[in-house]
């Protein structure tokens, strides 16, 4: 007798119990869906969990979006809370979530999964086989992908001739693990947000920190007049301020805040405002400025303990930081549909697949500001998804009709890199899936008439 024939399939499996996870759970469990949530460290949190092997955040690391854009829909941070609350007053805001929506009965601690496989009967797919470290075997219906896309660290090849410690930043915590750099001459290699506070952070133990980047970013304030910047992006984005005029306010703020990059003697930008994913930080002009951080192109070659750059300096360095991201990988899915050649999977808005109705992803984007509201609306879209697939059939053909679109998720149009394969502009990607979850509830409840 096949798995499918003899195994009830009604229940649905998330895997990862972060942020995304938890919001996944939470919808499930409101529309009445059977599910487990899979989650290999002891507790939950996820990427927030700091000191557990999943986590990627360091000791100082707080949120780069204001709390109000970060939040769940439905449960808001406490208002006492500062702005941009720190890893520890997220990690109690999703304990105080969990707490809230009676989820942790729900999740199955110190799991560790090693293989999904696809149970199929006449050659059609009917299910997923879940198998576990500890040789135990589970079966579901479908499957959700809630773990994050930070496992697989990026490290630049040219960084293999180094010969002192090379640290990828998903393994720095703090200047002094696992690497002391108190007077060392420290190289932090990568732009984005976890480099520049890297940067930020080294250039007050190390004797001088090298920045080097491929490209400038523009660089905004968390703050402009005592209010989150990205709340006043906020709302030029609900007036529908045309985007060259947005870029200009954003522009001016940015100079009457930190400075534009040529006030501090770096190069302008190749790409315009928006193109590439923000970077927040507040201080890394002013070390810049000071001197403790020194700016630095791309890395043409090591030699030995020497850094030779493409402008033609070189500097001997002691220690390597390299913020360089991650490979997106599903290495325990056999799945086709997101093990795809070029690391990203062709999902539809970055989340559902096509047309498979069994499988989904949350949290597998990089929005501009706050993801876990997104994450809660992708997770409405999947548990609505669900039940129009089980009894209301209209609502499954509109759905499958919205999949096959060709969409435009973002109003930006972002340069090509993998640091922005999974970009999206929040307010519209937003929008959009507000519209999904409002179409699908009309014609749910037409069908339960």
């Amino acid at each position: 007798m096949s798995a499918c024939e003899s195994k009830d399939l009604s229940k649905w499996c998330i895997i990862g119990a972060g942020p995304s996870g938890l919001t996944a759970l939470k919808n499930f469990l409101q529309c009445g869906i059977q599910v487990d949530c899979i989650e290999r460290e002891d507790d939950l949190g996820g990427n927030w969990y700091f000191g557990s092997s999943t986590s990627r955040v360091f000791e100082s690391t707080k949120l780069i979006s204001s709390k109000s854009l970060t939040q769940f829909t439905d449960f808001p941070m406490p208002q006492d809370w500062p702005e941009y609350p720190d890893h520890r007053q997220c990690l109690e805001y999703l304990h105080r979530y969990a707490d809230h929506f009676g989820l942790r009965k729900h999740i199955l601690f110190k799991n560790s999964v090693t293989h999904i496989t696809p149970i199929e009967c006449n050659q059609v797919r009917q299910g997923w086989q879940v198998d576990f470290e500890d040789g135990s075997t589970r079966y579901y219906a479908g499957v959700v992908f809630a773990s994050g896309h930070n496992h697989e660290p990026r490290l630049p090849d040219i960084a293999s001739t180094f010969t002192g410690p090379v640290i990828h930043s998903a393994a720095y915590k703090s200047p002094e693990v696992p690497c002391v750099l108190k007077n060392k001459r420290v190289l932090v290699i990568g732009g984005g947000n976890s480099g520049c506070d890297i940067a930020v952070e080294a250039s007050f133990r190390a004797a001088v920190t090298f920045h080097s980047t491929r490209r400038n970013y523009h660089i905004l304030p968390r703050l402009f007049m005592g209010r989150p910047s990205d709340l006043r992006g906020e709302r030029l984005l609900k007036m529908r301020i045309p985007l060259s005029i947005r870029r200009l306010i954003s522009r001016r703020v940015i100079a009457r805040t930190i400075g534009l990059p040529e006030k501090h003697g770096l190069p302008r930008p190749d790409h315009s405002l928006w193109e590439t994913h923000p970077v927040i930080n507040e201080n890394l002009y002013r070390r810049i400025d000071e001197g403790a951080i020194r700016p630095m192109p791309d890395i043409e070659r090591f030699e030995n303990a020497t850094a030779f750059f493409k402008n033609g300096h070189r500097e001997p360095i002691d220690v390597v930081i390299a913020a360089t991201g991650y490979r997106l990988t599903f290495p325990k899915m056999n799945a086709p549909e997101l093990n795809a050649e070029d690391g990203i999977p062709k999902l539809f808005m970055h989340f559902l697949h096509p047309e498979a109705n069994d499988l989904a992803v949350v949290g597998m984007i990089q929005p501009d500001s706050g993801q876990w509201g997104i994450t809660d609306l992708q997770s409405q879209v999947i548990a609505r998804m669900i039940l129009a697939n089980r009894s209301a059939p209209r609502a499954q053909a509109w759905l499958k009709k919205q999949r096959q679109r060709i969409q435009k998720n973002n109003s930006i149009h972002y340069i090509k890199s993998p640091r922005h394969a999974l970009e999206v502009e929040h307010f519209s990607y937003s929008q959009h899936l507000k519209k999904l979850i409002c179409g699908l509830n009309r014609r749910l409840r037409h069908a339960a008439i």
